[in-house]
């Protein structure tokens, strides 16, 4: 995702972020922690 970042694939890397933010969802409802995996920084 951070190359995408870098080389402006604005398209890619929002598509990334969704399937991203989706993916957290899930394993949260499902009782992951990942607090201390998410390297993601906004």
């Amino acid at each position: 995702m951070m190359l995408a970042k870098e080389e402006n694939a604005v398209r890619t890397y929002a598509d990334l972020k969704d399937d991203y933010i989706s993916l957290k969802a899930l394993l949260t409802s499902l009782g992951v922690n990942l607090a201390e995996v998410d390297k993601i920084k906004e």
